[in-house]
């Protein structure tokens, strides 16, 4: 017994070396393979490559060096450029018996950027046009050298680029208020080295026609005068302005041709009265080479009137319209009007009517121009002006124009998702509703206001106006500054927004006006506190606003964790808190005007890398602030949500 159980400790050192050897095979180290034996790579680009020591079963790892590191590091496989050069990298089997090498090529850094041009050898940021239209791009490098170019639209149903950058608008049916097409995307390009850029592209064309020069929205009567001639057109969203759509890119047809006729000539369309008034014709437009029409707008010859008013600019609850009477803005200024506006075309329900003196100071010798507020977003109302001194009443035609669609958002502290609008406030509405304004910064209008009219006494801010009534060019408005800060702390749309840098904001005929005179003022939007915790958003921010002048800059510009005395502060400056002025220069859109203060243009921008608790600020740019061409005036505000990341 005691010899068995000798031999069987003797066999079991026997039994596992057999076992080790029919699992293993050989216990040496043959090879240390590796996943690649040349990388190239840029100077602090990094690439990982791996190691496996042969035979696999041994499970060993290995060591890695770099022969020469003042080229390259190495740190578990993951090699690092550091200098121009070649070394090798070397992966060394844990027991030191076997080793393999990785050649590693560090080259420089790519220095040269990308840019496009146009044909003419213009640069390009952007690219606006209409379906259809074809555009030559051609992609140009800062380094000079002859690189491929690789070209591509991120949406193919906003148009198609060819291989050598001819770009060709898509055609892509808009849900957008005041567009029959719009698609927008971007445009990439990229050389072999991956180096590129990417510039966004918007093909559009507006819900509306263009008469005479005057742009009337989708659906609204144009009136005309019997026996004239008008040239007419389709109008798409350029950089800066509305642009004539090409006749060649679109087919216009008339339903009465008897009163009316359509000419082409040159690439554009013409339209001549007949002598007949009180007719009327619908006109339709179609892309090229498509058979579906859309009717934009319908004309109607009414009777030659000795004054010709026109329709200026709308918002959600505001109404801008011109007129002219004289051979010279003297003549126009010099006599005394009477304004009406209409709820219906019969002229019989009576929304607001105001007179006006002859040679009256708010004009200041400019053209004479009216602004209703206070009106219902998305409702039709008509217009007419007389004057009052003719035996005969001289008065213009029936003017029709229609307010904005608009809906007010007030911010809330709950979580919103991707097409949730955040906030939409109505500024017109919120300063001529007219009470909650006048209480919400302080100041009872019954009694602090400007007289406006020399014979009636009465006021630009006259409680008793059912609807406030005023000119651009007339500054009767009343400052949020430190002498009418908010009675009350809550519960007033506006009290919850703020003042930036400077307290130059008045309420101005239908919008808040921001006097830029010596001054950086801005408006702050609420806290956007609805966008997720954790979260960043990417916002489209759509305003109504103008300039004093043609070519003036507005900033929209998001506002990161800084505080601001909000409009129902008892603080007596009401500017931004001590250290925490208006940032212009980390997250910011500009938009450029190109009408006077009368035009009410739309201005759309993205801003992304929003983050809950935020504000966005309204106002000039750091370069205008203190130019006093600058001043300018906003009607409404929306913020929707585009993304969240």
């Amino acid at each position: 017994m005691k010899r068995f159980i000798s031999i069987l400790f003797l066999l079991i050192p026997a039994l596992y070396a057999c076992t080790d050897i029919s699992n293993n095979g050989s216990k040496e180290v043959t090879s240390v393979v590796l996943s690649k034996d040349k990388v190239d790579i840029l100077v602090g680009e990094s690439v990982t490559i791996t190691a496996t020591v042969v035979p696999e079963s041994l499970n060993m790892g290995v060591v890695w060096t770099v022969l020469d590191p003042q080229y390259a590091d190495v740190n578990a496989g993951t090699i690092t450029g550091k200098a121009q050069g070649v070394t090798y990298v070397v992966a060394t089997s844990a027991d030191g018996t076997k080793k393999a090498a990785c050649m590693v090529n560090v080259t420089p850094p790519i220095t040269y950027s990308v840019s496009v041009k146009d044909a003419d050898g213009r640069s390009v940021n952007s690219v606006y046009g209409y379906p259809g239209m074809s555009i030559a791009l051609s992609a140009t490098s800062s380094d000079d050298s002859a690189h491929t170019y690789t070209w591509s639209i991120e949406d193919a149903a906003a148009g198609t680029i060819t291989p050598d950058g001819v770009l060709t608008l898509g055609a892509v049916a808009s849900g957008a208020f005041g567009y029959l097409y719009d698609a927008q995307s971007f445009i990439k390009v990229v050389t072999e080295d991956g180096q590129g850029c990417k510039i966004p592209v918007r093909s559009s064309i507006l819900k509306g026609i263009s008469v005479g020069g005057v742009y009337t929205p989708f659906g609204t009567p144009v009136i005309v005068q019997a026996s004239q001639t008008y040239p007419v057109a389709v109008l798409y969203q350029d950089a800066n302005a509305q642009a004539a759509v090409p006749s060649s890119a679109v087919t216009l047809e008339l339903s009465n041709t008897t009163s009316f006729t359509l000419q082409d000539a040159a690439g554009e369309y013409t339209v001549s009265t007949g002598s007949t008034t009180g007719v009327s014709s619908k006109v339709s437009m179609s892309l090229a080479g498509s058979a579906e029409k859309t009717e934009i707008a319908q004309l109607k010859i009414d009777k030659v009137y000795a004054i010709n008013a026109q329709f200026a600019g709308s918002s959600s609850s505001t109404l801008t319209f011109t007129w002219t009477k004289g051979v010279s803005e003297d003549q126009d200024v010099a006599a005394p009007y009477t304004i009406y506006l209409y709820k219906d075309e019969e002229c019989t329900d009576l929304e607001a009517t105001f007179s006006i003196p002859a040679n009256d100071g708010c004009w200041k010798g400019k053209q004479p121009r009216f602004v209703f507020s206070g009106l219902t977003p998305g409702t039709e109302y008509w217009f007419k002006v007389v004057q009052t001194d003719d035996a005969d009443s001289i008065d213009s035609p029936l003017i029709p124009a229609t307010t904005d669609e608009f809906n007010i958002v007030m911010v809330s502290s709950a979580p919103a998702a991707v097409g949730d609008v955040i906030l939409a406030e109505d500024f017109g509405q919120m300063c001529w509703g007219a009470d909650e304004i006048t209480e919400a910064v302080g100041y009872d209008v019954a009694t602090s206001s400007v007289a406006y009219n020399a014979d009636t006494k009465e006021s630009f801010t006259s409680r008793n106006a059912k609807v406030f009534v005023g000119t651009t060019s007339q500054y009767a408005q009343r400052s949020l500054t430190a002498q009418s800060v908010a009675k009350k702390e809550s519960g007033f749309r506006l009290a919850k927004w703020a003042q930036g840098q400077y307290a130059r904001i008045y309420i101005g005929p239908g919008y808040l006006f921001l006097s830029t005179k010596s001054y950086g003022t801005h408006i702050l939007t609420p806290q956007l506190n609805s966008i997720p915790d954790g979260m960043t958003a990417k916002l489209k921010v759509t305003v109504h606003a103008a300039g004093k002048s043609s070519e003036g800059k507005a900033a929209i510009a998001v506002q990161h964790g800084t505080s601001f005395y909000e409009i129902s502060s008892n603080n007596q400056t009401n500017k931004a808190s001590a250290g925490h002025p208006v940032d212009l220069k980390t997250n910011v859109e500009t938009i450029t005007f190109n009408g006077g203060i009368t035009s009410l243009e739309k201005f759309e921008v993205t801003l992304d890398g929003v983050v809950s608790g935020d504000r966005i600020a309204f106002g000039p740019t750091s370069e205008t602030a203190s130019d006093n061409s600058n001043m300018m005036i906003i009607s409404d505000m929306t913020v929707e949500i585009l993304e969240l990341n």
